[in-house]
């Protein structure tokens, strides 16, 4: 998810560097991220006295996967992942094994964002999947997902998707009341029914921030399924109307985390543990969530947030949502390739019905 992840989800991969003038001259260190998921103020901070920090962007889940498989030869040291590739990569022996020892800060970080990354990464920032809107395009905020499945007339033909695997049919699911995980064929068929009947209404399955960005196309959406924190994006990039709010429905929701790992071939594990520990330093990390607008998992970070930052981005919001939100887990070879099959045939229904 967000700048959570998943920034430029669906795109193919491409990789912007941002470079400090000091790296012609030093060998940075390189961290694999999402677009606009670090406070640029913050690299500065780090860069007055560390070496240079470079980031390679990735614009999806698969290739960011592929450039760690490969990182090596991308001469990556620290990683942004979710909490399912924290565990899959890191029993496989890619990440380095992280610990108190070696990263002090972890003492900051919530035990239930701890067990979420495992022991081979740091958690870094959380949030929701919810429904951004255009206030002035609806009546009544949405409450549910059928609002967005099933929706009113003014907002038919100006809905995006999210085309992933697991996120384009947690919609679907959560309205059904089924688990977001579910192995059920029989429960994803109905979700797949459900998909087929809102196509017609879809305008774009490419991510809503990414829509957005490609000249006036923003003034066409009016409702997206997006990550908590994105509807901030969406107004700054709408001119900063506060036309565009963000709403959890009541039948469910996803709590992810995004996590820090460190390569274990790295060259600079010296360098790449200081910036983890630079990163969850209480101050910083109350820093980097505002700079986000998304939620921090270091409970100590939000003594140095103001009393609204601290309800919006602190511990107090994961508390106000564990009882209607549900939480990734890895899925058999066979879920995947059913619910990529599932997104393959509503997304040939979607460009059949736009061709004609």
């Amino acid at each position: 998810m967000s700048k959570n992840s998943k920034f430029f989800m669906g795109c193919s991969c491409i990789l912007l560097l941002l470079i400090s003038p000091l790296s012609w001259s030093i060998e940075p260190l390189r961290l694999l991220n999402w677009e606009d998921y670090l406070s640029p103020e913050l690299i500065e901070a780090w860069e007055a006295s560390n070496v240079p920090l470079q980031e390679v962007y990735f614009d999806s889940d698969q290739d960011r996967d592929a450039i760690i498989v490969n990182s090596e030869r991308h001469h990556i040291d620290v990683v942004v992942i979710d909490e399912i590739v924290a565990h899959r990569f890191g029993s496989n022996g890619k990440f380095l094994k992280l610990d108190e020892t070696i990263l002090p800060s972890l003492r900051h970080i919530d035990p239930f964002w701890r067990e979420r990354c495992g022991e081979y990464a740091m958690p870094y920032l959380w949030g929701t999947l919810g429904i951004a809107y255009r206030n002035d395009k609806l009546a009544l905020p949405p409450s549910s997902w059928a609002d967005l499945l099933s929706p009113v007339e003014s907002v038919r033909g100006h809905i995006a998707m999210l085309n992933d695997y697991t996120d384009m049919l947690a919609p679907a699911l959560f309205q059904l009341g089924y688990d977001l995980n579910t192995e059920n064929r029989a429960h994803l068929k109905q979700a797949f029914e459900l998909l087929k009947q809102q196509a017609d209404s879809v305008l774009t399955y490419e991510y809503a921030l990414t829509y957005a960005k490609h000249g006036d196309k923003l003034q066409d959406l009016h409702m997206a399924a997006v990550y908590g924190g994105d509807q901030h994006t969406l107004n700054e990039l709408d001119g900063d109307q506060g036309r565009w709010e963000y709403v959890v429905p009541a039948d469910g929701t996803v709590l992810w985390v995004d996590c820090l790992a460190i390569i274990k071939e790295s060259s600079k594990q010296k360098q790449s543990i200081a910036l983890l520990n630079y990163l969850n330093t209480p101050s910083v990390a109350a820093k980097n969530a505002v700079y986000n607008r998304i939620a921090t998992t270091n409970h100590a970070a939000v003594t140095y947030m103001d009393k609204a930052e601290a309800e919006e981005l602190g511990m107090q919001a994961l508390k106000r949502l564990q009882n209607k939100a549900q939480l990734y887990r890895e899925l058999s070879n066979q879920n995947v390739a059913l619910r990529l099959k599932i997104i393959n045939a509503i997304m040939n229904i979607h460009e059949s019905k736009n061709s004609n």
